[in-house]
């Protein structure tokens, strides 16, 4: 293994193992969230919070305008190219867009929250929420920048301590607050507009000291020409972004449009929970993206070649064990957690795991595809996947009549469609794919343990207690078929070493561990 391999696996198991645990305190505290809406909000209520969130989230993407990707690709390739002044005019050009993007957004949104709840989702009772979610988008955005910016230059934790762990948890105390002294609905979209804008403060603050970032000065200083190739860079990304928040939101705001707010509500808990699966390709592409372009910019395409195949084996074994429980027992899960009342989203739930399982089995196909500048060939996949998601859940929801299995088919299918578009590209352009030697045969292993644990499960009495232990069983029987089917290799075992010593686990017990799987390797090479 060469050492730009080796030192690019290192970073990236840091990065991840950081990212990851972010992002998973930030799913419990968002679950936390959720279960205290869900209990003691109508579920017309709960469905007004849900429309209201997906609104501001595709109309602060649109404000964001792909200046974080941006961002992120160009302050890291210069970096790593010496070229530190260039860079810093990046930065003072996503700052000053932003600021006027975001600011552009809130004030349209203001104007038309008038025809959009009466004309567009004929549901009045949105224009004062959606006023009010209009201050969330300057805020959003300039501290995604201020992320963005800060992940360029190497620097991961503000996003995490603040932005995925942060948000959440001021929304969580503010919620908290609104629901024990008994304030109005809209209170609810307030805290979370003021937990935006904390975290926007904090991101500010954090941009300052670490790297001497100061966004009211960038305000009054040149860009050295950037702001024109960062926007030329970026429109592109924006369109793939808005491809992928269409696909992801389309579903909930046209059940907004053609069904009920109460239905919106019922398929927002099946999203949540689905969106557990994309955890491990959003914290791989995240921690990696910066790694890749400084190997790209490099021209050491075998050495990203061989970090994107190893890294992709990993994510998807990471994927699987929550695909087993959301899959195999989702009515037991649902009713634990929110209770009977969202039962129905159960069944919804089901087809969206199967759409992101296959999302996390093709890897981070579309962050490669950027990171070699194909950012058009990918646009071309995404505005595919994402009219092709519109039109289906055009047909299926409003003329089928099939609400929210309608919608959770729309998605899955386009997730197959997306994945697979970009894996062809990927491959046809680079050669590069994620499928190595190793990565079929236990897939294939894991559906057939899966499935044998289900037909058992069904056969006992069903308690939430149990998951655990289905949960427990699935993970083993899933790394005893890594060694009957001679999967592991010695990248594997460097990746689990960075990870096992990024958690804190002391070395003696990592390197007991790993003596045990080398002999094992060592074994399965000799047969």
């Amino acid at each position: 293994m060469s050492e730009a391999i080796n030192s690019s696996l290192k970073t990236v198991a840091k990065g991840t193992v950081l990212v990851f645990s972010g992002m998973a305190v930030s799913q419990a505290l968002w679950f936390v969230i959720k279960i205290l809406m869900a209990g003691n909000l109508s579920r017309e209520d709960f469905g007004v919070y849900s429309l209201i969130i997906a609104i501001g989230a595709m109309v602060s993407l649109v404000a964001n305008m792909g200046l974080c990707e941006g961002s992120t690709r160009y302050i890291s390739i210069l970096l790593g190219q010496g070229r530190k002044e260039e860079s810093d005019k990046v930065q003072q050009a996503s700052l000053i867009i932003g600021t006027i993007t975001s600011v552009a957004s809130c004030a349209a949104i203001v104007l038309l929250a008038g025809f959009l709840s009466k004309h567009v989702f004929y549901k009045p009772e949105l224009f004062v929420p959606l006023m009010v979610i209009s201050l969330f988008i300057p805020a959003d955005v300039l501290a995604s920048i201020l992320a963005a910016i800060l992940r360029g230059r190497g620097i991961i934790s503000p996003k995490v301590y603040f932005l995925d762990i942060g948000q959440p948890l001021f929304f969580l105390i503010l919620i908290s607050l609104v629901l024990l002294f008994g304030f109005p609905f809209i209170s609810v979209i307030w805290a979370y507009v003021f937990s935006m804008i904390m975290v926007c403060v904090l991101m500010a603050v954090s941009g300052h000291r670490n790297a001497g970032i100061n966004p009211f000065s960038a305000l009054s200083r040149g860009t050295g020409g950037y702001a024109g190739e960062l926007v030329r860079f970026s429109i592109p990304v924006l369109s793939l972004q808005g491809m992928s928040l269409i696909i992801r939101s389309a579903d909930t705001l046209m059940l907004g449009r053609y069904g009920t707010v109460e239905q919106v509500g019922i398929y927002s808990i099946g999203i949540s929970l689905a969106a557990l699966l994309s955890l491990p390709p959003i914290a791989l592409g995240f921690a990696y993206m910066p790694i890749a372009g400084g190997l790209y910019a490099k021209n050491r395409s075998s050495d990203l070649a061989k970090t994107y195949q190893v890294l992709t084996r990993w994510i998807f074994a990471a994927t699987l064990p929550f695909f087993f429980i959301l899959f195999f027992f989702p009515e037991m899960t649902v009713t634990f957690l929110f209770g009977d009342k969202f039962l129905d989203s159960a069944h919804p739930l089901r087809i969206l795991s199967l759409g992101y399982l296959i999302h996390a089995f093709m890897g981070s196909n579309s962050m490669m595809l950027l990171v070699m500048g194909r950012s058009k060939d990918v646009i071309k996949v995404s505005a595919t996947g994402a009219i092709l998601n519109v039109l289906l859940n055009y047909i299926l929801i409003k003329h089928v009549g099939l609400g929210l299995y309608g919608a959770a088919l729309s998605s899955m299918v386009s997730f197959i469609v997306i994945s697979g578009g970009y894996s062809f590209v990927l491959y046809r352009h680079s050669g590069m794919h994620p499928i190595a030697s190793g990565y079929l045969k236990p897939v294939i292993g894991s559906v057939l343990i899966g499935t044998v644990i289900y037909a058992v499960a069904k056969s006992l009495p069903l308690y939430f207690w149990m998951l655990p232990v289905y949960f427990l069983l699935y993970i083993c029987g899933y790394i005893a078929s890594l060694f009957l089917t001679r999967s592991l290799h010695n990248e594997d075992i460097f990746l689990f070493r960075e990870l096992m010593n990024t958690a804190g686990v002391a070395p003696v017990i990592t390197e007991k561990i790993i003596r045990k799987i080398s002999y094992a390797i060592v074994e399965n090479i000799n047969k």
